[in-house]
């Protein structure tokens, strides 16, 4: 009888630290959960302010068609079709970070402007003495213009800024479409902000500072050294590149043959990723403990291994997408000169 009730006691006990190890196990999913919820809202707003400001701008600048001279109006459309070819540019570099629904939306938006635009140079169009010629005569119209945009964008024609161009510089902060650069941030100029690297091949990147977050796509062979950041890090489409940063957490995607060095206080996570190597967060420098303490990272934790493949859910055996890198092979000294390109 009382090797019975032992037992049931065993049992008993067992079942319950099941329980609590369950119960465990979905609260900290839950809250991986909010704060992927919470980066992807952020990232969300800053595309919000920058996009509908973007499309104010093309929305006045339709309403004025009619006030335009008529000998201005090749000109202008010129400039009309340039500007949502801009917008839809922005929609796709930010289309990684967006949820479906709103990458519809912003596309279903950008589609509607460039009818309105089609639709009044189709009005003006059939006028001859305000059509749209080249100087060869070869082409007409709005087929003339848009299949002339794209080459006076890559011969580089128009130095000035565009309205729009000016926005998204007011929004985006960081580095775009750089090539073989030692590209660098002030920890002035990063403090308190989302700093974004996007469609950089062959770059060495620093920002040793406090940025509020990071967003990072496209990045081909580059080194990105990072101080400390206080809220999330999104990194997508990067090839053959090595990344030191420390956040709160980390989101990994499409991503392949690249080491990281990290620091990460929450979830590490990474999907559709191959031969990604991690490591802990090896950089210092003179004021990376007044980093630490701006970020509000607990320096002292560090879940640099503590990897979730969203891609692999055999939790019986460990993801062959990931893995630690050699303890020899690890770099220490980053702001060494022999480290820079």
């Amino acid at each position: 009888m009382d090797s019975n009730t032992d037992l049931h006691k065993t049992q008993l006990l067992e079942r319950m630290k099941q329980r609590t190890e369950d119960l465990a196990a979905k609260a900290e999913e839950r809250k991986i959960q909010r704060d992927i919820s919470a980066a992807e809202n952020e990232n969300a707003e800053y595309f919000h302010c920058a996009f509908s400001e973007m499309k104010e701008h093309v929305e006045k600048k339709i309403q004025r068609i009619d006030e335009i001279e008529k000998q201005n109006l090749r000109d202008y459309f010129d400039d009309l079709i340039k500007d949502i070819h801009a917008v839809q540019r922005f929609l796709n570099e930010s289309s990684m970070f967006l949820a479906a629904f709103k990458i519809k939306k912003a596309q279903e938006d950008v589609t509607d402007l460039n009818k309105i635009v089609q639709s009044k140079m189709e009005e003006i169009q059939p006028k001859k003495r305000f059509g749209f010629r080249s100087k060869k005569n070869t082409e007409k119209g709005a087929a003339e213009i848009k299949k002339r945009l794209p080459k006076e964008e890559v011969d580089g024609k128009d130095s000035n800024k565009s309205a729009l161009d000016k926005i998204l510089e007011r929004q985006f902060f960081g580095f775009n479409n750089e090539v073989g650069k030692h590209l660098t941030k002030s920890a002035e100029e990063v403090n308190n902000r989302q700093l974004n690297l996007v469609n950089l091949r062959d770059c060495r990147v620093e920002a040793l500072g406090n940025p509020a977050s990071l967003q990072i796509a496209s990045l081909v062979d580059c080194t990105v050294i990072l101080g400390p950041a206080s809220r999330s890090a999104f990194i997508k489409e990067c090839h053959n590149c090595t990344f030191v940063l420390a956040c709160q957490q980390v989101r990994i995607h499409d991503t392949k043959n690249s080491n990281f060095y990290l620091h990460v206080t929450g979830a590490a996570i990474i999907e559709n990723c191959s031969k990604v190597r991690f490591a802990p967060y090896t950089l210092n420098y003179d004021l990376l403990s007044e980093h630490f303490a701006l970020s509000g990272l607990n320096q002292s934790v560090n879940y640099w291994d503590k990897i979730e493949d969203f891609k692999w859910l055999n939790e019986n055996e460990a993801s062959p997408n990931w893995s630690v890198l050699k303890e020899k092979e690890r770099v220490f000294d980053w702001l060494n000169p022999k480290f820079k390109k």
